[in-house]
């Protein structure tokens, strides 16, 4: 970076560190493997000699995607919220019953309301009436609300088609995972994501929430869709001990809207770009619901 770039960078850090103080945006980390990263943007992975410019541009154009955006999966899109969706999550909670692991275990017992809610099937039409009086922003809300859990539950027939990219607010957390995996040379992407606050909707509609998250200790943030690159402010490539931030940074002037709406990114190429990747699908936001494109 030039002089003049670590000065806006700078100031950059100290308006997410400002806002992050005051509770309106979260500062969030994903540690993953170069490897993975290289297979979902289809850049040949050759280890040292892998082309860190190439991915770094490829990222800061169409971002890290859920894992629905990578396979072939017919199940509900990310702007559906019909009865059939509520039924899904009915099922992903009584699937995530059967899982022995006792973080998970012990994140039924502490949250009994919400589990004897879900697993009494007296409750589904219930649930569906409940559903049916809210508007449609709220519909979305409380369906985010449960899936984001039921993501964090790794639920069985959910996991490996999940609408939600994992990450940590803890910087440490994601350095650890990105060292435990066997593969040597990991990222980290340092990212950012306005608070919301899908519990009260939750609640308005006198639904049953949760007090913690399963593995509490990972201080996971779930991002619904996966991260958009308006939110991503640098990839750190670990065993290079390099750092590359969103040149997007540098062309624009930065106030708190930046942050609370992401940065202004030119996607004119973008469907081009995204056609060299192994993304099947795309996702399109204005700010507060998502829609899916396919990748054709």
């Amino acid at each position: 970076m030039t002089n003049l770039e670590l000065q806006r960078y700078n100031d950059f850090l100290f308006l997410v560190n400002t806002l992050s103080y005051k509770r309106e945006i979260s500062q969030i980390y994903r540690g993953d493997s170069l490897e993975n990263l290289c297979k979902k943007l289809n850049i040949d992975y050759l280890e040292e000699n892998t082309d860190t410019d190439l991915v770094s541009e490829r990222l800061f154009m169409v971002g890290e995607k859920a894992k629905r955006y990578y396979i072939d999966d017919n199940s509900f899109r990310i702007e559906e919220y019909e009865n059939k969706v509520f039924g899904k999550i009915i099922k992903y909670f009584n699937d995530s019953l059967k899982n022995k692991n006792e973080n998970i275990k012990y994140f039924f017992e502490r949250n009994s309301v919400l589990r004897d809610f879900f697993t009494d099937k007296k409750n589904k039409q219930i649930f569906q009436e409940k559903i049916r009086e809210a508007s449609k922003l709220e519909k979305l809300a409380i369906r985010d609300y449960y899936l984001t859990l039921l993501h964090q539950l790794a639920a069985i027939n959910y996991k490996n088609k999940s609408h939600f990219v994992s990450a940590s607010k803890d910087y440490k957390i994601a350095r650890e995972f990105s060292s435990s995996r066997k593969e040597k040379y990991r990222v980290i992407l340092h990212c950012w994501q306005p608070i919301k606050n899908e519990k009260s909707i939750v609640k308005k509609f006198s639904l049953p929430t949760y007090s913690f998250h399963p593995f509490q200790y990972q201080k996971e943030y779930s991002l619904l869709g996966g991260i958009l690159p308006h939110f991503i402010h640098v990839i750190e490539f670990c065993d290079q001990n390099k750092f590359v931030p969103n040149p997007n940074i540098f062309n624009q002037d930065i106030t708190k809207y930046s942050l609370y709406y992401g940065l202004e990114i030119d996607q004119s190429e973008f469907f081009e770009v995204l056609e060299h990747t192994n993304y099947k699908r795309s996702m399109t936001t204005n700010g507060t619901v998502y829609w899916e494109n396919s990748n054709s």
